[in-house]
């Protein structure tokens, strides 16, 4: 806008000097002609006495002392009534053609006087003609070169340029400086503006009148321009908190695949935590994962939603995949996945189906014999009184391992609900696993197995029937599968913030392959042993279980015929 205002102001300043010089030299040129024509006609009128033009003597010495009186070279001729040249100043007469038929020779004999402007070929160039009737018989006339008055304008021209050069400097100087002044206020509005979507007020400006209305309506727009891009950038803080802050994993791509938004949980899921969201970044910069991008390519071109698992190593992961469109659209603008990380719910899946498989086959082994010794002693198989107290037993045995299984899975729901676990009595963990060793004592005698207790006086908030539940699995694994004159040794302590129990015997150990699973439900490394030893595979689950309820770590440290230790650590305020 600048530059165009200053072209318009110096073209029409050039224009206006250019059409002054051009008039004023057309006005001069014209006052110059005039001038001259009545010079001439005064020099008719003052020598047109017959006096002084009746014979050749007189008429070359009028015609030369006018001549010497006057500054322009001017032509003096007379002409008879029939046309013929008398004297001419220029020429011989007897070479001038007749002058009969030029105007203003008819009209000075016709009205007394006559002019006309035209080429002379006599002298080669344009001549104003003036003519005035002496007598009847005679006409003077008088002319004089029209170049002449132009040539006195070609000599001034010089001057015309330079002036015309000064003025264009003056011109462009001035339009300079006019343009600044009047652009001066629209450049701080332009400024102003800056600052005010900037959010500051600005200084106070001086603007024209006439831009009172814009600069209010600007400072409206800004206003709302303002209040619009405090609200966007509350919304869009808000869906940055909201999707860092989300577990499942949140991508969005347009419809070209390339990535909009992308959270720290979608790169850990997708494996690639170091990815860097820039402009223009496709998908396939994120992942290389074929499958993955085949779905994103069908919700895409079919805007169709899918479901897809993703299983790692250790990880389950679930994605949706959801096209986005604008409402009443039919083409896919872009899609929206969501990561969920479905491994606890596949694990505890597995663990429900192993836990359902477990619970029959614990459940249905002990019914089977159960039934099967009823039936013979049913059907009299069985008759001696030796043999049907033998078998009796046996069934004896099956229903009191049964009620121990459905006692500890009982036992277990509860604790894994956490039922009673919020009690804040203190316990002695001293006397505690004191208590539990004396109900282990006669088993562990029999079996010759020496158990040692070093415990310091320590106190822990929780449930008394929960700890001493832990104890008691503890201790009594420790018996079952150690070796015949074996050993238990059992430590409570204090470790820095944290109470320490730790269950080590010289048993039979666990093999490595064994050590990552025998936290599970029904889980048994020797299922003949634990039958032998009336073992349900439950013991250890809910020693896991009551640990996690009060935060507790375990760590299990075995090797195979060496023994096996249990450490339990519990954090304390």
């Amino acid at each position: 806008m600048k530059k165009r205002l200053f072209l318009i102001i110096m073209l029409l300043s050039v224009s206006a000097s250019a059409m002054a010089f051009v008039f004023t030299t057309l006005i001069h040129h014209e006052f110059y002609v005039k001038d001259a024509e009545n010079q001439l006609k005064t020099i008719v009128k003052l020598s047109s006495d017959s006096a002084k033009w009746k014979d050749e003597g007189s008429i070359r010495k009028s015609a030369a002392e006018i001549l010497s009186a006057s500054e322009y070279n001017i032509r003096f001729t007379l002409i008879n009534k029939q046309g013929t040249v008398i004297y001419d100043s220029w020429a011989e007469e007897d070479t001038l053609e007749n002058h009969v038929d030029r105007p203003e020779i008819k009209k000075a004999f016709a009205d007394g006087y006559g002019e006309y402007t035209r080429y002379s070929d006599t002298i080669s160039s344009d001549m104003y003609y003036y003519a005035v009737k002496i007598n009847d018989e005679t006409v003077l006339r008088v002319s004089r070169e029209i170049d002449s008055i132009n040539a006195a304008f070609v000599g001034v021209m010089p001057m015309l340029v330079i002036l015309f050069v000064v003025f264009a400097v003056i011109n462009y100087a001035a339009a300079s400086v006019f343009t600044r002044k009047i652009l001066s206020p629209v450049d701080e509005m332009a400024w102003s503006l800056d600052d005010m979507l900037d959010g500051s007020e600005g200084s106070s400006l001086e603007i024209y009148d006439e831009f009172e209305p814009l600069a209010r309506k600007i400072h409206e727009q800004k206003m709302k321009i303002n209040q619009y891009i405090d609200e966007l950038k509350y919304e869009r803080d808000t869906i940055n908190i909201i999707t860092e802050n989300m577990k499942e994993g949140f991508l969005l791509l347009n419809k070209d695949k390339q990535i909009l938004s992308i959270n720290t949980s979608g790169k850990h899921m997708i494996n690639n935590e170091k990815f860097d969201l820039s402009k223009n970044r496709n998908v396939i910069e994120l992942t290389r994962n074929a499958e993955i991008l085949d779905k994103i390519e069908i919700s895409i071109n079919e805007n169709k939603h899918i479901v897809y698992d993703v299983d790692t190593e250790r990880k389950h992961f679930r994605y949706y995949f959801s096209p986005v469109k604008e409402q009443n659209s039919l083409s896919v603008d872009g899609l929206l996945i969501l990561i969920e990380d479905v491994t606890t719910q596949k694990d505890a899946e597995k663990m429900r189906s192993e836990f359902s498989a477990n619970v029959s086959h614990e459940l249905k082994t002990p019914l089977t014999t159960m039934i099967g010794f009823a039936e013979m002693i049913k059907e009299g198989l069985i008759t001696d009184s030796e043999s049907i107290k033998k078998y009796c037993g046996m069934i004896n045995k099956e229903g009191m391992r049964l009620i121990s299984v459905i006692e500890d899975i009982m036992r277990l729901s509860k604790i894994e609900e956490k039922i009673n676990a919020d009690v804040n009595n203190d316990i002695n963990l001293k006397e505690t696993a004191e208590d539990v060793i004396s109900l282990l004592k006669s088993k562990a005698d029999s079996l010759n197995i020496g158990i040692k207790l070093q415990a310091q006086n320590l106190s822990m908030k929780a449930n008394e029937n929960y700890v001493s539940e832990l104890m008691y699995n503890l201790i009594d694994n420790s018996i079952k599968y150690n070796k015949k004159d074996g050993n238990v040794s059992v430590y409570i302590e204090r470790d820095g913030k944290h109470i320490v129990i730790r269950v080590a015997d010289t048993g039979v150990g666990i093999a490595e392959e064994h050590q990552g699973r025998i936290f599970e439900r029904f889980y048994r490394v020797d299922k003949s042993r634990s039958k032998e030893t009336g073992g349900t595979g439950l013991g250890l689950s809910i020693v896991k279980h009551i640990a996690e309820i009060y935060d507790g770590e375990i760590e299990l440290k075995s090797k195979e015929n060496e023994g096996t230790e249990i450490i339990i650590k519990f954090p304390v305020a």
